[in-house]
């Protein structure tokens, strides 16, 4: 009889599995929803993707080319209320040999091996430990693959580290024997009606011990499937490569040696490679393996949708590798690559941020890495096209790079900037963009003919003018900005111009067609969508005059500061901003009255970059406030009980917490739907009583910058509990398919607690904590490199401390935010001890910008401000 006991210590991912023998002693496995649902990839970014379950056991191999699930096109909600449980699509493992004296024992590392196994995930790293009483030995498994931030090269590696350390725990020397096997997966599901064979090979050498699985080179350029597998030993052992006994199974401790195996293809054919050592009372012994993977025929995928150039391309990782082999060599000879994974995870976790914080704000950086995600390598090398990046809104589900979607997220364009601006140049500004200045919305798909016909999506589009101005913020010098100022200046026209339409001169404020990410076309005085306009008005202002564009910069301004007065003047009703409707037009859909989460997106966009206000601060806070009480619900099933509008998807169960997108506390149920002319368009509506991390995440974030952070802290610990181990997967937030893309929004709510703020061009870097500022420490993330920052405030002094430990930066500038009501007497700042030259100072509404002689910082540096207060 099995237990299971889930131990969720302020919201980490922990869980620990406890199972019972019976009168036989046998260790039955456990069933139960704790362990089943963990899934954290890991996998490199834009590489497929394979899970980390809570037992250890890797799952969901969705590397080769062929779909491993049907997402189902009414939305990914069938996967929110039924969540993926943990598979074995194909033989992989591993399982420790024990032997002490006469006694030899046999165990999985898994939940059927051991009777204690503690899962805690710290995403890229997963730790699982593995324990039993009634033996003499325990276990721990590290498992990621290479994440290093600003590094998307040696982050998309398709591989995955596991490290075992195993120890004895007995008073007695034992002897052990781990191993790992591996099925030969390569042209195996599609092997139907192609005559072929799997071939196992193994390779020794004194520096590592491997198992290469792949089948005959006729298949290259016609299987999806084809490709290879290696299982690599670091050091010493010894391999088979055909490991199977009477009953099919694999045997842990395969005494033996045969160094190549084949079989028609379709049929099953494992190999394994083991490592053993002797280990003497309270020794322990790592051993680490590389789970390396090459299938490049990412062209031959159906579930691809219509790319551009689609036979052209593989996956980009084919850009450096030519097999599984080399995946696994190049990781031994940089092996500097594993411990910068781990330093990366240490910077993050030393932090005076909650753990489950930590943990909510970085999972969906993870999205990278799956199946969500794509990167090419076009064997045009066409310089527009190659290494371009690719995402679903979900996994399988929405084409093209959605902008209207995608441009939530904080995750990828913080993390991996060069990434980001990539994505800028080659598809925003490239592939899909218009002569017109148009950005077309769906990616690629929006000048190839696959375009659906709704045409131009503003959100999107003001939102990418938003994130190019981050990913300006985020290079370390104005090279991007300048190759692509001419698009980007007409793209802003495009909404200057529209905003122009109805009296030939802009107020500041939208009207006519706004087709949305609400998938119907809107029309009215949208404050959501002309508070984005606002925004990237402001952006306008700050890159015109960074590229001498005094005429465009003034233009932008002036409007921007009539946003700033006709939104606050006509959409804010005195608790939150509303939607005027156009009455030209009663067939569109509408929020009128209603409280809308997203009516501050653009104030999110801003206080994301330091841009400031787009409206009044005062209404601001009082909006927010306001949303927390009509939108925020304490059981979703008591809210949708008196709901006027109905859903037909849940990303919600009834008893748990979260924000309602849209409620309507002062009546306009019966004008919002417009006119309905189709299913489409009634589930559409629907989304008005639906619930979206995407939104949640921005709006915490937006919370937080205001400073109301209990009410942040409310909506991310509700989104971390309803991704409780024990429901779902912690590690895959869902709305229209899995690991939807809009969650990655959820770092936003992180550069908000810091009060980060970054303009690489510039050489400016600051820090203005919103969570404990007295005694403060947390990761941070520039162009080139990253570190940690940390502050210790009393009432008479401030000490900052910003140490390097990746990468380089370049500063001039250093931003501190000081305590209320104190101001700088003095201060003196140091690096590594020696004193650094201060050219001047300014102080601004609380905040100490000090401009230094230029600094640069390397990896290892430390640079010290201790200011004297008053």
């Amino acid at each position: 009889m099995n237990r299971l006991y889930a131990i969720i210590l302020m919201g980490l991912f922990v869980l620990n599995v406890t199972a019972q023998t019976d009168k036989k002693s046998k260790l039955e496995g456990s069933s139960t929803n704790e362990l089943k649902y963990i899934g954290m990839p890991v996998g490199g970014i834009c590489a497929g993707q394979v899970y980390l379950g809570g037992d250890g056991q890797l799952w969901y191999w969705d590397i080769f080319n062929v779909a491993m699930l049907n997402p189902g096109n009414e939305g990914g909600h069938r996967y929110y209320e039924n969540p993926l449980t943990q598979d074995k699509k194909f033989e992989n493992g591993f399982g420790l040999t024990i032997r002490q004296g006469d006694r030899v024992l046999v165990r999985a590392l898994n939940s059927t091996g051991f009777s204690d196994v503690l899962f805690e995930g710290e995403y890229p790293v997963g730790k699982v430990s593995y324990n039993d009483d009634r033996l003499p030995v325990s276990a721990n498994l590290v498992a990621y693959s290479p994440f290093i931030p600003t590094d998307a090269k040696n982050s998309g590696l398709p591989v995955t580290i596991l490290e075992y350390t195993v120890s004895n725990n007995d008073d007695e020397d034992v002897a052990i024997e781990l191993s790992g096997w591996l099925q030969n997966m390569s042209s195996f599901l599609s092997a139907e009606g192609n005559e072929g064979k799997h071939t196992n090979k193994v390779i020794s050498t004194e520096e590592y011990t491997r198992l290469v699985c792949e089948s005959d080179d006729k298949f290259k350029d016609k299987l999806p499937d084809w490709g290879s597998m290696s299982l690599t030993l670091v050091g010493k052992g010894k391999a088979t490569a055909e490991s199977i006994d009477s009953k099919g199974l694999p045997i842990f401790n395969a005494n033996g040696d045969k160094k190549e195996a084949s079989t028609s293809l379709g049929n099953k054919l494992v190999g394994s490679v083991s490592g053993s050592t002797v280990l003497k009372p309270g020794e322990s012994k790592t051993f680490t393996f590389h789970l390396s993977w090459y299938f490049p025929n990412i062209h031959l995928w159906d579930g691809g949708h219509h790319w551009k150039n689609k036979e052209n391309l593989r996956h980009y990782y084919t850009t450096y590798f030519n097999s599984s082999k080399e995946v696994s060599d190049y990781l031994l000879n940089n092996n500097n690559l594993l411990e910068t994974t781990k330093t990366w995870n240490k910077t993050w976790y030393d932090s005076s941020l909650p753990k489950w914080f930590l943990d909510r704000t970085f999972v969906n950086v993870s999205t990278l890495a799956t199946t969500a995600s794509v990167r090419f390598n076009d064997l045009t090398d066409s310089p527009e096209s190659e290494g371009r990046f690719y995402t679903f809104e979900g996994v399988y589900l929405g084409e093209g790079t959605c902008t209207h979607v995608f441009h939530y997220e904080q995750a990828m364009g913080r993390v991996f900037p060069n990434l980001a601006r990539q994505l800028r140049e080659q598809i925003d500004l490239g592939l899909s963009y218009e002569e017109n200045g148009i950005i077309g919305y769906r990616g690629e798909f929006s000048n190839t003919g696959r375009h659906d016909g709704r045409g131009f999506a503003i959100d999107g589009h003001a939102g990418t003018i938003m994130r190019i101005y981050r990913e300006h913020l985020m290079s370390s010098d104005k090279t991007f900005l300048k190759n692509n100022w001419k698009r980007i200046k007409k793209s802003i026209q495009v909404m200057i111009d529209q905003d122009k339409e109805k009296t030939g001169r802009a107020d500041g404020i939208l009207e006519g067609k706004q087709y949305n990410t609400l998938d119907r076309t809107w029309y009215g005085k949208i404050t959501w969508i002309s508070g984005l306009y606002a925004a990237s008005l402001r952006a306008g202002v700050e890159m015109a005059k960074e590229m001498g564009d005094s005429k465009f910069s003034r233009e932008c301004e002036k409007i921007a500061n009539k946003s700033f007065k006709n939104i606050s003047k006509e959409l804010f009703n005195g608790e939150y901003f509303i939607q005027k409707t156009d009455m030209e037009h009663p067939d569109s859909p509408n929020t009128n009255i209603g409280c809308h989460t997203d009516q501050l997106l653009g104030q999110y966009w801003t206080t994301q970059t330091g841009l400031g206000d787009i409206l009044p601060s005062d209404q601001v806070k009082k909006a927010l406030q306001s949303i927390m009480k009509y939108n925020f619900t304490d059981n979703y099933g008591d809210y949708l009980k008196h709901a006027d509008i109905p859903v037909k998807r849940f990303y919600a169960d009834k008893d748990e917490q979260g924000i309602i997108m849209c409620t309507f506390p002062k009546g306009g149920t019966d004008e919002a739907p417009g006119i309905i002319k189709n299913e489409w368009e009634n589930l559409v509506i629907g989304y008005f009583s639906e619930i979206w991390t995407g939104q949640e995440h921005q709006l915490a974030a937006t919370l937080i910058s205001e400073g109301l952070v209990e009410e942040a802290m409310k909506i991310e610990k509700a989104v971390h509990d309803r991704y409780a181990p024990s429901k779902r997967n912690p590690y895959n937030e869902i709305e229209y398919g899995n690991h939807y893309t809009r969650a990655m929004s959820g770092y936003a709510p992180f550069i908000a607690a810091s009060g980060f703020k970054y303009y690489g061009p510039k050489g400016i870097i600051g820090f203005a904590p919103k969570m404990n500022p007295e005694n403060f420490k947390s990761a941070f993330i520039t162009a080139e490199g990253w570190g940690s920052f940390s502050q210790q405030v009393t009432d008479s002094s401030q000490e900052v401390q910003l140490s390097m430990n990746y990468g380089k930066l370049n500063l001039n500038q250093i931003q501190l935010e000081l305590p209320k009501g104190k101001k700088a007497s003095k201060w003196q700042i140091t690096l590594n001890g020696e004193a650094v030259t201060t050219l001047d100072s300014k102080s601004i509404e609380g905040a100490l910008n000090i401009r230094t002689a230029p600094i640069s910082l390397e990896k290892g540096d430390v640079i010290k401000a201790v200011l004297v207060l008053k």
